[in-house]
């Protein structure tokens, strides 16, 4: 009897005490190591980044090529017709590299644009427009289209253009027309908010 009583005390015990030891060896040791980098996933890289969220970045308009050639403000005329005081910045590219909408925005010009020869401008929100010069005359683009950020809006276009009724800027060593006032294939870049120019060097 006395056997089979402690034998009772024992399984009585166990079964009291063995969850209260089982929960402290899992709150020790358990839970940490679900807690490490092994067990972690992140969330936020797995989701979907879709075209229509508008970023509070602006994006490099031209890949893989990021020489400024030509800084913001006042500067010395690199070519007859050039504004002694640049609205933007000038991108050395090749001709036909791609640009790309710097954020999300709508088409609000495409067309020649004077000193700024074949032009894209987009509207962006909080009162942001991009504009896109010297580029290509095969426009990628239509005015009114909405476009995303990161989308090929354009190609870099060429030196040389031929003439067209609107076309007044002429090279004088070879008496070709050119597209707008430039002196080889780059894109000028310009950045307005609220209808004021300023440094597109500050947005990115």
């Amino acid at each position: 009897m006395v056997v089979e009583r402690l034998n009772m005390n024992k399984k009585f015990y166990f079964s009291m005490f063995f969850p209260v030891i089982l929960s402290i060896f899992i709150s020790i040791f358990f839970i940490p190591f679900l807690k490490s980098p092994l067990f972690s996933y992140s969330y936020i890289e797995s989701t979907p980044q879709y075209p229509n969220k508008i970023s509070s970045k602006f994006l490099w308009p031209t890949p893989g090529y990021t020489k400024i050639t030509s800084k913001f403000g006042y500067r010395k005329s690199p070519t007859v017709g050039a504004s002694s005081y640049h609205g933007g910045i000038d991108v050395a590219a090749p001709q036909n590299s791609s640009i790309l909408a710097v954020d999300n925005g709508t088409v609000s010009f495409v067309g020649w644009n004077g000193a700024n020869g074949y032009t894209v401008t987009l509207t962006h929100k909080d009162g942001y427009t991009s504009t896109y010069g010297h580029i290509s005359p095969k426009f990628c683009v239509s005015q009114g289209e909405y476009v995303y950020k990161g989308q090929k809006i354009a190609t870099v276009g060429p030196k040389y253009i031929d003439k067209r009724s609107f076309t007044t800027y002429i090279e004088a060593s070879t008496g070709k027309y050119t597209n707008g006032a430039t002196t080889g294939p780059h894109l000028h870049f310009a950045i307005s908010k609220n209808g004021k120019k300023i440094n597109p060097e500050s947005i990115f």
